[in-house]
C-alpha cells in the first residue's frame, strides 16, 4: 500500500496548524525530524486501546535513538509529489503549487483531520516545539523506553515497535 498519499496529507494538516499557530512558512522548521515526530503523535492520538485509528494505515514504526520512526514513510519522505522536506524546513517542490488531495480515500481523510483535531485538543502548541523538543516527549513513551532497550541488548539501533504496545500505553503530549 502507497502510504504517501496520506502522509502529504498529514504534512498538508501540519503546514496549516502551523500557519495557524502563528507560524510563518519562509522560516518554518517543519523539518524531517520535527514532521517524523509530529507523525508518529498524530497516529498515537487517534489510538485508543481497542482502535488502532492511523495506526492501522502507518503500521510500520520501529524505536530508533531519536524515537518512533515510521519506517516505510522515512525511507520514502522524497517522493511526497508536493513537499521538499529537508533537515530545515519544509517547502513546496513547485513554486506556486498547492497541496492537493490526491488519491486519497475520504475514509483516510477524515480519520487524519480527526487525528489532528484531537492532536490540538491535547497540545495546540506542540506544533512550536522543536524538533528536539518533540524527541524528548517521545522518550517519554513506555513503547520506545522498552522496545529502544531491547534493541540495545542485542547490539542494535532500532527495532519495531508492536502496533498495540502504543495503543495500550497511556498517552504523553506534553513535556
Amino acid at each position: 500500500m502507497n502510504k504517501i498519499p496520506a502522509f502529504d496529507y498529514v504534512v498538508h494538516q501540519l503546514q496549516n496548524w502551523y500557519l495557524e499557530n502563528g507560524g510563518n512558512m519562509e522560516n518554518n522548521d517543519l523539518s524531517k525530524l520535527k514532521i517524523t515526530k509530529l507523525l508518529f503523535f498524530t497516529c498515537a492520538a487517534s489510538a485508543s486501546s481497542d482502535q488502532a485509528g492511523l495506526l492501522s494505515h502507518f503500521d510500520n514504526f520501529y524505536a530508533l535513538p531519536y524515537g518512533h520512526v515510521e519506517s516505510d514513510i522515512q525511507d520514502k519522505m522524497d517522493m511526497s509529489v508536493f513537499f521538499n522536506i529537508s533537515k530545515t524546513q519544509l517547502t513546496y517542490k513547485t513554486a506556486g503549487r498547492m497541496y492537493e488531495a490526491e488519491n486519497l480515500s475520504l475514509e483516510i481523510k477524515e480519520i487524519i483531520d480527526h487525528a489532528i483535531e484531537k492532536l490540538k485538543n491535547i497540545n495546540y502548541n506542540l506544533i512550536k516545539l522543536t524538533a528536539f523538543e518533540l524527541v524528548d516527549l517521545s522518550h517519554m513513551w513506555q513503547s520506545w523506553k522498552s522496545v529502544f532497550s531491547l534493541a540495545q541488548q542485542n547490539g542494535r539501533y532500532s527495532m519495531k515497535i508492536p502496533v498495540e504496545m502504543i495503543m495500550a500505553e497511556p498517552k504523553i503530549f506534553k513535556l
